[in-house]
């Protein structure tokens, strides 16, 4: 399996609790930001938080299959 690096906008609560969490995404907020393939198929891995132009986001790597 390969990983596929990516990003996505979260809001500033997400970014905020990830703060807490050792900029990793919280597990309550992981259902809300990623469906459920990707979860459960083919894998979140490394969801860290960062903050760009007063945006938030999340940077990932997810598994290029379901395997």
């Amino acid at each position: 399996m390969s990983l596929i690096s990516g990003k996505r906008e979260i809001t500033k609560e997400q970014y905020e609790r990830a703060k807490c969490n050792r900029n990793y995404i919280a597990d309550e907020d992981m259902t809300d930001i990623f469906n459920a393939s990707e979860l459960y198929g083919y894998g979140v891995y490394g969801a860290r938080v960062y903050k760009e132009d007063d945006k938030y986001y999340v940077y990932y790597s997810i598994g290029d299959s379901c395997d």
